[in-house]
C-alpha cells in the first residue's frame, strides 16, 4: 500500500520532533545530572507520559493531533507488535552480552588476560601460538561428559573471551554502553505497551 504525501509528512514531523526532544534530554541528563546509567532510568518514560498527558488535554494543538494519529497507526497496530518483538530480541541480545562479559571477567579471567596480551602484543604472548599456553577454559570444557554440553561450553568460552577482551580494549565502555542499552530496551518495551493501551481505545478526529 502506497503511503500518501500527507501521511509521510506527518510521520517525518512526529519522528523529527520526538527524536529532537528525547535525544537531547538524554544527552543533557547524562552529561550534567548523572553520569551513571541508573541516573537516567525512567527519564524517557516520564517525558513520554508527560507528552501523552499534554496531548490528551489538547495542549499541543495540531502536533498533538497528528502524533496521536500516527501512534494509532503504528504502535497501536501490527507494527507495534513487531516493535515490541524487536525490543525483546535486542533485550535478550544485550543481556546475553553482559552475561558473557561477566563470565569472561570471572570464570575465564586468566585466559582472557592471555588473549588480551597476545592481541595487544604484550607480555611475550603470541596470538598464533596460543596452544602452547596454559589455558584453563579448554580444561574446564573437557570435563563435561556429554557432547552437547561440551559444544555449549565451547560457545560459552568463545563468546565470553571475545566480549571480555573487547570490553578491556574499550576501557570498559562496551559494558557501559550495553548496560545502557539493556535499560533502554526495558523502558522501550514498557512505553510501547503503554502507548498501545492509550492510543487504541479512542479515535482521533482530524478537522480540516
Amino acid at each position: 500500500m502506497k503511503m500518501d504525501k500527507k501521511d509521510l509528512k506527518e510521520k517525518i514531523i512526529v519522528l523529527g520532533v520526538t527524536v529532537g526532544l528525547f535525544f537531547p534530554v538524554r544527552i543533557f541528563f547524562s552529561a550534567y545530572v548523572s553520569e551513571h546509567w541508573l541516573g537516567s532510568l525512567g527519564v524517557m518514560s516520564a517525558l513520554a507520559v508527560l507528552l501523552v498527558v499534554l496531548i490528551k488535554k489538547k495542549k499541543l494543538g495540531w502536533f498533538g493531533i497528528i502524533f496521536e494519529k500516527q501512534m494509532r497507526k503504528t504502535v497501536g497496530g501490527k507494527t507495534g507488535k513487531y516493535l515490541i518483538g524487536f525490543a525483546i530480541f535486542f533485550l535478550i541480545y544485550f543481556g546475553a552480552t553482559l552475561f558473557f562479559i561477566d563470565r569472561g571477567n570471572n570464570t575465564y579471567v586468566d585466559d582472557k588476560e592471555i588473549f588480551y596480551l597476545a592481541i595487544m602484543e604484550e607480555g611475550g604472548y603470541n596470538i598464533n601460538d596460543l596452544s602452547s599456553y596454559e589455558l584453563i577454559g579448554p580444561k574446564l570444557i573437557s570435563q563435561k561428559n556429554l557432547q552437547n554440553f561440551e559444544v555449549l561450553g565451547n560457545i560459552d568460552y568463545m563468546f565470553s573471551i571475545a566480549y571480555a577482551v573487547m570490553n578491556d580494549m574499550s576501557d570498559g565502555w562496551l559494558e557501559h554502553v550495553v548496560m545502557v542499552m539493556v535499560v533502554e530496551q526495558i523502558e522501550l518495551i514498557g512505553l510501547l505497551f503503554f502507548y498501545r493501551n492509550i492510543f487504541k481505545s479512542t479515535k482521533v478526529q482530524v478537522t480540516n
